[in-house]
Protein backbone atom coordinates (compact mmCIF):
# COMPACT_ATOMS: atom_id res chain seq x y z
CA UNK A 1 0.00 0.00 0.00
CA UNK A 2 1.33 3.45 -0.89
CA UNK A 3 2.35 5.89 1.82
CA UNK A 4 -0.62 8.01 2.83
CA UNK A 5 -3.14 5.74 1.10
CA UNK A 6 -6.42 5.13 2.92
CA UNK A 7 -6.25 1.87 4.87
CA UNK A 8 -9.15 -0.44 3.97
CA UNK A 9 -8.40 -2.61 7.01
CA UNK A 10 -7.34 -5.45 4.69
CA UNK A 11 -10.94 -6.20 3.72
CA UNK A 12 -11.08 -9.36 1.60
CA UNK A 13 -12.44 -8.83 -1.91
CA UNK A 14 -14.28 -11.60 -3.75
CA UNK A 15 -13.22 -12.16 -7.35
CA UNK A 16 -15.67 -13.50 -9.92
CA UNK A 17 -14.12 -14.38 -13.27
CA UNK A 18 -16.42 -14.04 -16.27
CA UNK A 19 -13.92 -14.91 -19.02
CA UNK A 20 -15.95 -17.97 -20.01
CA UNK A 21 -19.18 -16.03 -20.42
CA UNK A 22 -18.74 -12.28 -20.95
CA UNK A 23 -15.16 -12.71 -22.14
CA UNK A 24 -16.29 -15.14 -24.82
CA UNK A 25 -18.64 -12.45 -26.12
CA UNK A 26 -15.55 -10.83 -27.64
CA UNK A 27 -16.08 -10.65 -31.40
CA UNK A 28 -14.61 -13.74 -33.04
CA UNK A 29 -13.92 -15.68 -29.83
CA UNK A 30 -15.38 -19.14 -29.28
CA UNK A 31 -13.91 -21.49 -26.69
CA UNK A 32 -14.44 -25.21 -27.10
CA UNK A 33 -16.15 -27.03 -24.24
CA UNK A 34 -12.95 -28.84 -23.28
CA UNK A 35 -11.10 -25.52 -23.29
CA UNK A 36 -13.68 -23.99 -20.96
CA UNK A 37 -13.35 -26.90 -18.58
CA UNK A 38 -9.56 -26.55 -18.61
CA UNK A 39 -9.75 -22.79 -18.01
CA UNK A 40 -12.24 -23.25 -15.17
CA UNK A 41 -9.96 -25.75 -13.42
CA UNK A 42 -7.01 -23.37 -13.68
CA UNK A 43 -9.08 -20.41 -12.48
CA UNK A 44 -10.07 -22.47 -9.46
CA UNK A 45 -6.44 -23.36 -8.78
CA UNK A 46 -5.61 -19.66 -9.11
CA UNK A 47 -8.03 -18.96 -6.29
CA UNK A 48 -10.90 -17.01 -7.86
CA UNK A 49 -13.99 -17.17 -5.68
CA UNK A 50 -16.56 -17.48 -8.43
CA UNK A 51 -16.59 -18.66 -12.04
CA UNK A 52 -19.27 -17.39 -14.43
CA UNK A 53 -19.44 -20.59 -16.47
CA UNK A 54 -21.81 -19.57 -19.25
CA UNK A 55 -25.32 -18.71 -20.42
CA UNK A 56 -27.10 -22.06 -20.89
CA UNK A 57 -30.06 -20.54 -22.76
CA UNK A 58 -27.72 -19.13 -25.42
CA UNK A 59 -26.44 -22.40 -26.88
CA UNK A 60 -26.06 -26.15 -26.55
CA UNK A 61 -22.32 -25.61 -26.18
CA UNK A 62 -22.83 -23.39 -23.14
CA UNK A 63 -25.06 -26.03 -21.59
CA UNK A 64 -22.36 -28.66 -22.10
CA UNK A 65 -19.72 -26.32 -20.68
CA UNK A 66 -21.74 -25.59 -17.54
CA UNK A 67 -22.32 -29.32 -17.05
CA UNK A 68 -18.64 -30.07 -17.52
CA UNK A 69 -17.49 -27.35 -15.14
CA UNK A 70 -20.01 -28.11 -12.39
CA UNK A 71 -18.96 -31.76 -12.58
CA UNK A 72 -15.40 -30.82 -11.57
CA UNK A 73 -16.41 -30.20 -7.96
CA UNK A 74 -14.43 -26.99 -7.77
CA UNK A 75 -13.84 -24.94 -4.65
CA UNK A 76 -15.01 -21.81 -6.48
CA UNK A 77 -18.71 -21.11 -6.80
CA UNK A 78 -19.79 -22.00 -10.34
CA UNK A 79 -22.66 -19.88 -11.58
CA UNK A 80 -24.84 -20.04 -14.67
CA UNK A 81 -26.04 -16.80 -16.23
CA UNK A 82 -29.73 -16.48 -17.00
CA UNK A 83 -32.65 -14.13 -17.28
CA UNK A 84 -35.06 -14.11 -14.33
CA UNK A 85 -37.59 -16.53 -15.73
CA UNK A 86 -38.37 -20.01 -14.53
CA UNK A 87 -37.56 -21.77 -17.79
CA UNK A 88 -34.00 -20.44 -17.91
CA UNK A 89 -33.51 -21.09 -14.20
CA UNK A 90 -34.72 -24.68 -14.67
CA UNK A 91 -32.35 -25.07 -17.59
CA UNK A 92 -29.43 -23.85 -15.50
CA UNK A 93 -30.44 -26.27 -12.76
CA UNK A 94 -30.60 -29.16 -15.24
CA UNK A 95 -27.01 -28.37 -16.24
CA UNK A 96 -25.90 -29.00 -12.67
CA UNK A 97 -25.66 -25.39 -11.55
CA UNK A 98 -26.51 -24.66 -7.92
CA UNK A 99 -25.94 -20.93 -8.39
CA UNK A 100 -27.30 -18.44 -10.92
CA UNK A 101 -26.55 -14.83 -11.77
CA UNK A 102 -29.60 -13.24 -13.29
CA UNK A 103 -30.14 -9.71 -14.51
CA UNK A 104 -32.75 -7.14 -15.41
CA UNK A 105 -32.27 -4.12 -17.72
CA UNK A 106 -33.09 -0.94 -15.80
CA UNK A 107 -32.10 2.07 -17.93
CA UNK A 108 -34.67 3.90 -20.01
CA UNK A 109 -32.80 3.19 -23.23
CA UNK A 110 -32.62 -0.56 -22.57
CA UNK A 111 -36.28 -0.79 -21.62
CA UNK A 112 -37.27 1.19 -24.70
CA UNK A 113 -35.13 -0.86 -27.09
CA UNK A 114 -35.88 -4.28 -25.57
CA UNK A 115 -39.47 -3.89 -24.40
CA UNK A 116 -40.89 -1.10 -26.51
CA UNK A 117 -41.38 1.37 -23.69
CA UNK A 118 -39.88 2.92 -20.58
CA UNK A 119 -42.98 3.91 -18.66
CA UNK A 120 -44.15 2.84 -15.23
CA UNK A 121 -46.04 -0.16 -16.61
CA UNK A 122 -42.88 -1.65 -18.13
CA UNK A 123 -40.86 -0.90 -15.02
CA UNK A 124 -43.38 -2.57 -12.72
CA UNK A 125 -43.62 -5.62 -14.96
CA UNK A 126 -39.86 -6.04 -14.99
CA UNK A 127 -39.72 -5.74 -11.21
CA UNK A 128 -42.40 -8.41 -10.82
CA UNK A 129 -40.64 -10.77 -13.21
CA UNK A 130 -37.30 -10.21 -11.49
CA UNK A 131 -38.75 -10.78 -8.02
CA UNK A 132 -40.48 -13.97 -9.15
CA UNK A 133 -37.32 -15.31 -10.78
CA UNK A 134 -35.19 -14.62 -7.72
CA UNK A 135 -37.73 -16.15 -5.36
CA UNK A 136 -38.13 -19.20 -7.60
CA UNK A 137 -34.39 -19.84 -7.80
CA UNK A 138 -34.14 -19.51 -4.01
CA UNK A 139 -36.97 -22.00 -3.60
CA UNK A 140 -34.78 -24.50 -5.45
CA UNK A 141 -32.03 -23.98 -2.90
CA UNK A 142 -29.75 -22.08 -5.28
CA UNK A 143 -27.35 -19.24 -4.57
CA UNK A 144 -28.87 -16.29 -6.42
CA UNK A 145 -27.24 -13.17 -7.75
CA UNK A 146 -29.32 -10.47 -9.41
CA UNK A 147 -27.79 -7.60 -11.33
CA UNK A 148 -28.98 -4.38 -12.89
CA UNK A 149 -27.98 -4.08 -16.53
CA UNK A 150 -26.94 -0.55 -17.53
CA UNK A 151 -27.19 0.52 -13.91
CA UNK A 152 -25.02 3.60 -14.36
CA UNK A 153 -27.50 5.10 -16.86
CA UNK A 154 -30.52 4.25 -14.70
CA UNK A 155 -32.37 6.85 -12.59
CA UNK A 156 -31.08 6.25 -9.06
CA UNK A 157 -34.46 5.87 -7.34
CA UNK A 158 -35.54 3.12 -9.73
CA UNK A 159 -32.17 1.36 -9.51
CA UNK A 160 -32.42 1.30 -5.73
CA UNK A 161 -36.01 0.00 -5.90
CA UNK A 162 -34.95 -2.89 -8.14
CA UNK A 163 -31.93 -3.94 -6.10
CA UNK A 164 -33.68 -3.62 -2.75
CA UNK A 165 -36.55 -5.69 -4.13
CA UNK A 166 -34.09 -8.33 -5.36
CA UNK A 167 -32.63 -8.45 -1.85
CA UNK A 168 -36.08 -8.72 -0.28
CA UNK A 169 -36.98 -11.49 -2.74
CA UNK A 170 -34.10 -13.60 -1.48
CA UNK A 171 -31.07 -12.65 -3.58
CA UNK A 172 -27.74 -13.49 -1.96
CA UNK A 173 -25.96 -10.94 -4.12
CA UNK A 174 -26.98 -7.90 -6.14
CA UNK A 175 -24.92 -6.42 -8.93
CA UNK A 176 -24.24 -3.04 -10.45
CA UNK A 177 -23.19 -3.03 -14.10
CA UNK A 178 -21.53 -0.17 -15.95
CA UNK A 179 -22.65 -1.87 -19.14
CA UNK A 180 -21.31 0.64 -21.65
CA UNK A 181 -18.39 1.82 -19.53
CA UNK A 182 -19.73 5.37 -19.38
CA UNK A 183 -19.34 6.10 -15.67
CA UNK A 184 -16.45 7.94 -14.06
CA UNK A 185 -14.62 6.73 -10.94
CA UNK A 186 -16.01 9.56 -8.79
CA UNK A 187 -19.59 8.98 -9.89
CA UNK A 188 -19.30 5.21 -9.61
CA UNK A 189 -17.92 5.34 -6.09
CA UNK A 190 -20.76 7.67 -5.07
CA UNK A 191 -23.36 5.39 -6.66
CA UNK A 192 -22.02 2.28 -4.95
CA UNK A 193 -21.76 4.10 -1.61
CA UNK A 194 -25.43 5.13 -1.80
CA UNK A 195 -26.50 1.59 -2.65
CA UNK A 196 -24.30 0.14 0.10
CA UNK A 197 -26.38 2.03 2.65
CA UNK A 198 -29.47 0.10 1.48
CA UNK A 199 -27.98 -3.26 0.55
CA UNK A 200 -27.00 -5.77 3.22
CA UNK A 201 -26.26 -8.75 0.95
CA UNK A 202 -23.15 -9.07 -1.23
CA UNK A 203 -22.71 -6.17 -3.63
CA UNK A 204 -20.97 -6.97 -6.93
CA UNK A 205 -19.47 -4.80 -9.69
CA UNK A 206 -19.34 -5.39 -13.44
CA UNK A 207 -17.52 -2.71 -15.45
CA UNK A 208 -16.86 -2.39 -19.17
CA UNK A 209 -13.94 -0.52 -20.70
CA UNK A 210 -15.40 1.67 -23.43
CA UNK A 211 -13.65 4.78 -22.06
CA UNK A 212 -10.64 2.92 -20.67
CA UNK A 213 -11.95 3.28 -17.10
CA UNK A 214 -13.04 -0.27 -16.26
CA UNK A 215 -10.19 -0.91 -13.81
CA UNK A 216 -10.46 2.55 -12.26
CA UNK A 217 -14.23 2.27 -11.89
CA UNK A 218 -13.99 -1.20 -10.36
CA UNK A 219 -11.44 -0.01 -7.81
CA UNK A 220 -13.63 3.04 -7.07
CA UNK A 221 -16.63 0.79 -6.51
CA UNK A 222 -14.69 -1.32 -4.02
CA UNK A 223 -13.68 1.87 -2.20
CA UNK A 224 -17.39 2.68 -2.19
CA UNK A 225 -18.08 -0.50 -0.23
CA UNK A 226 -18.73 -3.27 -2.78
CA UNK A 227 -17.76 -6.86 -1.99
CA UNK A 228 -17.13 -8.54 -5.34
CA UNK A 229 -15.46 -7.65 -8.63
CA UNK A 230 -16.36 -9.29 -11.93
CA UNK A 231 -13.41 -9.40 -14.34
CA UNK A 232 -12.00 -11.22 -17.33
CA UNK A 233 -8.48 -12.45 -18.03
CA UNK A 234 -6.70 -9.89 -20.24
CA UNK A 235 -9.80 -7.72 -20.04
CA UNK A 236 -11.40 -9.46 -23.02
CA UNK A 237 -15.07 -8.93 -23.72
CA UNK A 238 -17.47 -7.28 -26.10
CA UNK A 239 -16.48 -3.96 -27.70
CA UNK A 240 -13.50 -2.59 -25.68
CA UNK A 241 -13.69 -5.39 -23.14
CA UNK A 242 -14.22 -5.79 -19.40
CA UNK A 243 -12.29 -4.90 -16.29
CA UNK A 244 -9.02 -6.81 -16.38
CA UNK A 245 -8.53 -9.52 -13.78
CA UNK A 246 -4.82 -8.78 -13.66
CA UNK A 247 -5.11 -5.03 -13.25
CA UNK A 248 -7.93 -5.11 -10.72
CA UNK A 249 -6.49 -7.75 -8.42
CA UNK A 250 -2.99 -6.28 -8.42
CA UNK A 251 -4.19 -2.70 -7.93
CA UNK A 252 -6.50 -3.65 -5.05
CA UNK A 253 -3.94 -5.78 -3.23
CA UNK A 254 -0.68 -3.95 -3.97
CA UNK A 255 -1.78 -0.31 -4.06
CA UNK A 256 -4.79 -0.25 -1.75
CA UNK A 257 -3.99 -3.01 0.71
CA UNK A 258 -7.10 -5.14 0.24
CA UNK A 259 -6.72 -8.90 0.35
CA UNK A 260 -7.94 -11.38 -2.26
CA UNK A 261 -7.71 -15.15 -2.60
CA UNK A 262 -6.13 -14.97 -6.07
CA UNK A 263 -2.59 -16.35 -6.45
CA UNK A 264 -0.98 -13.45 -8.28
CA UNK A 265 1.91 -15.59 -9.50
CA UNK A 266 -0.53 -17.34 -11.85
CA UNK A 267 -1.61 -14.14 -13.62
CA UNK A 268 0.97 -14.15 -16.42
CA UNK A 269 0.61 -17.88 -17.24
CA UNK A 270 -3.18 -17.52 -17.29
CA UNK A 271 -2.88 -14.45 -19.51
CA UNK A 272 -0.72 -16.38 -21.95
CA UNK A 273 -3.19 -19.27 -22.01
CA UNK A 274 -6.21 -17.06 -22.71
CA UNK A 275 -4.30 -15.11 -25.35
CA UNK A 276 -3.55 -18.37 -27.13
CA UNK A 277 -7.02 -19.89 -26.86
CA UNK A 278 -8.82 -16.67 -27.78
CA UNK A 279 -6.31 -15.83 -30.51
CA UNK A 280 -6.24 -12.26 -29.20
CA UNK A 281 -2.69 -11.06 -28.72
CA UNK A 282 -1.97 -9.09 -25.57
CA UNK A 283 -0.54 -5.63 -26.18
CA UNK A 284 3.14 -5.36 -25.16
CA UNK A 285 2.13 -2.31 -23.10
CA UNK A 286 -0.61 -4.15 -21.21
CA UNK A 287 -0.10 -3.54 -17.47
CA UNK A 288 1.03 -6.50 -15.34
CA UNK A 289 1.10 -9.16 -18.08
CA UNK A 290 2.24 -7.35 -21.25
CA UNK A 291 5.56 -8.27 -22.79
CA UNK A 292 7.03 -4.86 -21.97
CA UNK A 293 5.62 -4.61 -18.45
CA UNK A 294 9.02 -5.47 -16.96
CA UNK A 295 11.25 -4.68 -19.94
CA UNK A 296 13.95 -2.00 -19.96
CA UNK A 297 16.05 -0.50 -22.75
CA UNK A 298 16.93 3.08 -21.84
CA UNK A 299 20.54 3.26 -20.71
CA UNK A 300 19.81 5.22 -17.53
CA UNK A 301 16.97 2.89 -16.62
CA UNK A 302 18.97 -0.27 -17.28
CA UNK A 303 21.95 0.85 -15.24
CA UNK A 304 19.62 1.68 -12.35
CA UNK A 305 17.61 -1.56 -12.59
CA UNK A 306 20.78 -3.62 -12.67
CA UNK A 307 21.72 -2.06 -9.31
CA UNK A 308 18.24 -2.01 -7.77
CA UNK A 309 15.14 -3.12 -9.74
CA UNK A 310 12.81 -1.08 -7.55
CA UNK A 311 14.20 2.07 -9.16
CA UNK A 312 11.93 1.47 -12.17
CA UNK A 313 9.75 -1.49 -11.16
CA UNK A 314 6.87 -0.94 -8.73
CA UNK A 315 6.37 -4.72 -8.50
CA UNK A 316 8.65 -7.72 -8.59
CA UNK A 317 7.91 -9.50 -11.89
CA UNK A 318 7.92 -12.83 -10.05
CA UNK A 319 4.96 -11.67 -7.96
CA UNK A 320 2.71 -11.88 -11.02
CA UNK A 321 4.46 -14.77 -12.75
CA UNK A 322 6.39 -12.53 -15.14
CA UNK A 323 10.12 -12.09 -15.83
CA UNK A 324 12.40 -9.09 -16.16
CA UNK A 325 13.83 -8.41 -19.60
CA UNK A 326 16.73 -6.14 -20.55
CA UNK A 327 16.40 -5.04 -24.17
CA UNK A 328 19.42 -3.96 -26.21
CA UNK A 329 18.71 -1.28 -28.78
CA UNK A 330 18.82 2.35 -29.84
CA UNK A 331 18.39 3.67 -26.29
CA UNK A 332 20.91 1.38 -24.59
CA UNK A 333 23.92 2.63 -22.65
CA UNK A 334 27.40 1.37 -21.82
CA UNK A 335 26.24 -0.52 -18.73
CA UNK A 336 24.43 -3.20 -20.73
CA UNK A 337 27.37 -3.48 -23.15
CA UNK A 338 29.83 -4.05 -20.31
CA UNK A 339 27.43 -6.50 -18.68
CA UNK A 340 27.17 -8.62 -21.83
CA UNK A 341 30.88 -8.52 -22.59
CA UNK A 342 31.68 -9.47 -18.99
CA UNK A 343 29.24 -12.37 -19.17
CA UNK A 344 31.10 -13.66 -22.25
CA UNK A 345 34.56 -13.15 -20.76
CA UNK A 346 35.57 -10.51 -23.29
CA UNK A 347 38.13 -7.80 -22.56
CA UNK A 348 37.51 -4.14 -23.35
CA UNK A 349 38.29 -0.58 -22.42
CA UNK A 350 36.10 2.49 -22.50
CA UNK A 351 36.90 3.09 -26.14
CA UNK A 352 35.76 -0.41 -27.09
CA UNK A 353 32.55 0.04 -25.11
CA UNK A 354 31.82 3.20 -27.05
CA UNK A 355 32.53 1.58 -30.41
CA UNK A 356 30.32 -1.43 -29.65
CA UNK A 357 27.52 0.78 -28.38
CA UNK A 358 27.61 3.00 -31.47
CA UNK A 359 27.37 -0.02 -33.74
CA UNK A 360 24.56 -1.51 -31.65
CA UNK A 361 22.58 1.71 -32.00
CA UNK A 362 23.24 1.84 -35.75
CA UNK A 363 22.02 -1.74 -36.25
CA UNK A 364 18.93 -1.14 -34.09
CA UNK A 365 17.93 1.94 -36.11
CA UNK A 366 18.67 0.21 -39.42
CA UNK A 367 16.62 -2.89 -38.57
CA UNK A 368 13.99 -1.09 -36.42
CA UNK A 369 14.38 -3.83 -33.82
CA UNK A 370 16.31 -4.79 -30.74
CA UNK A 371 19.77 -6.38 -30.82
CA UNK A 372 20.45 -9.76 -29.26
CA UNK A 373 23.36 -10.64 -27.01
CA UNK A 374 24.70 -12.87 -29.78
CA UNK A 375 24.60 -9.97 -32.21
CA UNK A 376 26.44 -7.75 -29.74
CA UNK A 377 29.14 -10.36 -29.26
CA UNK A 378 29.34 -10.66 -33.05
CA UNK A 379 29.78 -6.90 -33.34
CA UNK A 380 32.58 -7.06 -30.78
CA UNK A 381 34.44 -9.79 -32.69
CA UNK A 382 33.82 -8.64 -36.24
CA UNK A 383 33.95 -4.88 -35.98
CA UNK A 384 35.97 -4.15 -32.86
CA UNK A 385 38.36 -6.95 -31.84
CA UNK A 386 39.13 -7.92 -35.45
CA UNK A 387 38.54 -4.83 -37.59
CA UNK A 388 38.89 -5.27 -41.34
Amino acid sequence: MRDGQENPAARNILVCDTTLRDGEQTCGVAFRVEEKVRIARLLDEMGVDCIDAGFPASSQADQEAVRGITALGLRARVVAFCRPNRAEIDLARSCGANAVYTFVPTSDVHMRVKFGGDGSEVRERLKREMADGVAYAKSLGMFVGCGSEDATRTPYDYLEEVLVLAQESGADLVGVADTVGSSTPDDFRTLVSRLRARISVLLSLHCHNDFGLATANTVAGILGGADEVQCTVNGIGERAGNASLEEVTVALTQLYGFSANVDLSRLKPMSDLIAGLSRIEVSPMKPIVGGNAFSHESGLHVSSVMRDPTAYEPLRPELVGHTRRIVIGKHSGKSIVSHVLDAHGLSYDDGVLGEVLREVKRVAVLTKSSVTEAQMVGIYHERIANPV
